[in-house]
């Protein structure tokens, strides 16, 4: 998108020559011309979607007061995380700081917790002071929705890491399997939908049988869903042709508890006791859209207006990334997704300082998947509002899934990978 600058400007009024109740001429002095206010928008959080909405807000329109606010000095792709955790990439390739990339757009950074927001006052309070906004854009992320009724308590969540939020995990769960010994079980748990990254659990399980295959072990995968979520037909020929001595599948496979002391998952479908168990558990919301009151009592995700992502909730607040409510958009909750939606709230709100309507919302998903460590796959959909049923819907006839996994998808990948990135934090 090219470097676009809208600037308002206030019409000066002419001074002339005024005549005084003494009938002399005096000449006054021309005032200067009012000067528009310097309109302010705060991110929270620098994700794929606040980083995008406060890089764009400022490549359209470099006159905006932007802040971009996130308690990490960096953030982790979850993007290609898989491929860290069994050894393909190394984290530094997924750690992207905030700062520098702050810096070059001219995007005041700031590293804080938010501690709430006062919406009457148009105020966001963090750990580092309060700060003052017109546009308030929020990206909370995905958050971790536990059954703590079935033994997922805070000390299990720490022994079974989902690593399903990049980062910290990411690295337990690759030092988890860096010493699991030959001829151990291995036991993955995908999430029910609607969760982050639709095919991310099926790339990790391929990933993990690849794993089992050349270190002697076993892998079981327990899906609460009724079948493989994304990309079925080429994820399950992976499964069938490079993995049926080692990968057991079973779908339908809905949790009933934890057993901790003999590290036993109790299904529907039966007991399942394995060396090591990655739980990636259900999801809702990230916590911050909690705190922010933008999450209706009893719900788990964030309702906004289908057009400008402005909240239902509160007002000029826009919500994006894996927070918005799944009722108003068909599009999954991905990376490039709160990318693409990033840059329409940051288009809308610009157009809105303008005084212009907002656009109708259209974008598109891209996204590889790894079947074997140098094979991929992919899908890519486009989506647009259908005034219709006012919801963000596929668009007819475009949605594509790869025909195959072969070596040039897992070349394609690593060039979607570095352009989502750099699109994003660059």
């Amino acid at each position: 998108m090219n470097n676009i600058t809208r600037r308002s400007f206030l019409t000066a009024v002419a001074a002339g020559a005024v005549v005084t109740a003494t009938g002399c001429n005096k000449k006054t002095s021309t005032p200067a011309p009012a000067t528009p206010a310097v309109k302010r928008i705060v991110v929270l959080g620098a994700g794929f979607g606040g980083s995008t909405a406060a890089k764009y807000l400022k490549m359209l329109d470099p006159t905006l007061d932007v802040t971009l606010v996130d308690r990490s000095a960096a953030h982790t792709s979850c993007p290609l995380s898989n491929e860290v955790i069994f050894g393909l990439r190394d984290i530094s390739f997924i750690t992207l700081p905030h700062k520098p990339f702050a810096d070059r757009y001219g995007i005041r950074f700031v590293q804080a917790e938010v501690m709430g927001l006062d919406a009457s006052k148009k105020i966001v309070r963090t750990s580092e002071g309060e700060i003052s906004y017109d546009k308030l854009i929020v990206s909370p992320g995905i958050g971790m929705d536990y059954d703590v009724a079935n033994g997922f308590d805070s000390e299990m969540q720490k022994a079974i890491p989902h690593a399903w939020i990049a980062g910290e995990q990411t690295i337990w769960l690759r030092d988890m399997i860096k010493n699991v010994k030959k001829g151990s079980t291995l036991l993955l748990r995908t999430p029910k939908t609607i969760y982050r990254c639709p095919p991310g659990p099926y790339e990790r399980a391929s990933l993990m049988a690849d794993f089992a295959k050349k270190s002697g072990c076993k892998v079981t995968v327990i899906d609460p869903n009724p079948g493989i979520v994304s990309k079925a037909p080429r994820f399950q020929a992976g499964f069938d042709e490079l993995y049926s001595d080692v990968l057991t599948y079973i779908p339908s496979a809905g949790v009933k508890s934890y057993d901790k002391g003999r590290n036993t998952i109790v299904t529907e479908k039966g007991e399942f006791t394995a060396d090591l168990i990655n739980f990636i558990p259900d999801q809702r919301a990230g916590d911050m859209a909690f705190l922010l009151g933008l999450i209706p009592e009893g719900k788990k995700w964030a309702p906004v207006n289908p057009i400008t992502f402005e909240s239902d909730l509160i007002k000029d607040v826009h919500v994006i990334g894996d927070a918005i409510d799944p009722a108003i958009t068909d599009t999954p909750k991905s990376g490039v997704i709160a990318n693409t939606t990033a840059k329409l709230v940051a288009e809308t709100i610009v157009r809105e300082f303008a005084g212009q309507e907002p656009l109708l919302p259209m974008m598109g998903n891209s996204c590889y998947s790894l079947v074997s460590p140098h094979e991929g796959i992919y899908i890519a959909t486009v989506y647009h509002y259908d005034p219709t049923v006012k919801r963000i819907v596929v668009k007819n006839g475009t949605n594509g899934v790869s025909p195959e996994r072969s070596e040039e998808n897992y070349l394609n990948l690593n060039s979607w990978a570095e352009n989502v990135l750099f699109d994003s934090f660059k």
